[in-house]
Parts: structure tokens; C-alpha cells; sequence
């Protein structure tokens, strides 16, 4: 309990540093699940992990599970739905599709983003419903861009629905992200990753172009 003269109770940071808080026990669990696997990491060793006790881990998240969805919201397929928000322009395919790669490769290769893929592997979650609706959110995402492009005539009509396009875009730079972009990826692999994706991207985007 917060006196008069401003100090705080062990273990409770003040308001301000909430949001560095809730990070931090972020990163934490993330490193610990990646090592220990979902089931093997424990809330104690959560808090424990950032000197923090149990009940200040329980004022940021009500349990283990709050934990997983947060970094799977940080760290998941629903990153792609932000790089549709990024830079660049929606008006020219190619260069959005180019774009649209290298903010997905930035986003997933960071050590919570590949500490993320190394626990849904090893525990089996890749097939976890949450995950499953997060890759159905990207993919509709880029669907909707790919409509887009397919009634104003800038891309081939051809090659697909835009489910088909979203799919046959987003498909290579997930598998490449999974072999390649996990947490325990040396430099080399990582560079793999890139020159993968970039060069799917890039040949994705003149396929496309009519």
C-alpha cells in the first residue's frame, strides 16, 4: 500500500510503469515458453522471471492462458494484418506486394515473434484455434485487397479468387517463417528466411501484373 511521502509496497510499480510492466512479463513468458513449452511454464516462474511477485503478474493478466493470446496477438498471423496498413501503394500491386513482405519479415523476425512460432511448434498449437483465426483474418484481409485490384482491372483475372490470390501470396512467407525464423534460427537461416520471402514477393508480384 502507497504511503503519503510516495512509497509503493514491494513488487507493486507505480502507474507509470504499467505498460513496461505488462511487457516485460510479456518477453518473459515468451522466453520461458519457447524453452519450457506452454505446459512446463509456470505463473511463478513467470513473475519470477522479471524479480515480480505472483499477485503483480495477476494485476496485468488473469491467468497463463490471457498470457498466450497477448503474444499471439503481438507475435501471430494477425501481424500481417498490420503490414496491409503499412507504407506503400495500394494503387500499384507490385509495390504493395513488395512492401507488404518486408513489414511481415521486419514483424517476424524479432525475438518475440520467433520465440512465438518455436512454442506453437513444439507444443503441438499449431493447429490452436486462436492461431487458426488469426491466419483466416490475414488471409481475408488480403482478399479484400486482391477484390480490390481484381475489379479495377490492376491485376490478372486469370490466376484466382482473391481467396485463391491471399492464399498463394501469404502461403510461402509462413512456411518460410516456420523453417527458418524460430528461436533458435542462426544468422544464416534468418538470412534464408529473407532472401525467401523477398524473392517469392517479388516474383508473386510480376505474375500478378497484367
Amino acid at each position: 500500500m502507497e504511503t503519503t511521502t510516495g512509497r509503493r509496497g514491494p513488487g507493486r510499480p507505480p502507474k507509470a510503469e504499467a505498460g513496461d510492466t505488462k511487457a516485460a512479463l510479456l518477453d518473459a513468458a515468451l522466453r520461458l515458453f519457447a524453452r519450457h513449452g506452454y505446459a512446463g511454464t509456470s505463473i511463478r516462474a513467470i513473475a519470477r522471471e522479471v524479480g515480480l511477485s505472483e499477485s503483480v503478474l495477476y494485476a496485468h493478466f488473469p491467468g497463463k492462458q490471457a498470457i498466450y493470446e497477448a503474444a499471439m496477438s503481438l507475435a501471430g498471423p494477425q501481424v500481417a494484418l498490420v503490414a496491409l496498413g503499412g507504407e506503400g501503394s495500394v494503387d500499384d500491386p507490385a509495390e504493395f506486394v513488395r512492401a507488404f513482405a518486408d513489414r511481415v519479415l521486419a514483424a517476424w523476425d524479432t525475438p518475440q515473434a520467433r520465440q512465438s512460432i518455436s512454442l506453437v511448434s513444439r507444443d503441438g498449437l499449431i493447429h490452436d484455434e486462436m492461431l487458426g483465426l488469426g491466419i483466416e483474418r490475414a488471409l481475408a484481409g488480403l482478399a479484400e485487397v486482391f477484390a480490390r485490384w481484381l475489379a479495377e482491372g490492376r491485376v490478372r483475372d486469370d490466376l484466382g479468387s482473391p481467396d485463391d490470390l491471399a492464399y498463394s501470396l501469404l502461403g510461402p512467407i509462413a512456411h518460410a517463417r516456420v523453417l527458418w525464423l524460430h528461436d533458435g534460427a542462426t544468422p544464416e537461416q534468418r538470412e534464408l528466411a529473407r532472401r525467401r520471402m523477398t524473392a517469392h514477393a517479388a516474383l508473386f508480384a510480376r505474375a500478378i501484373t497484367p
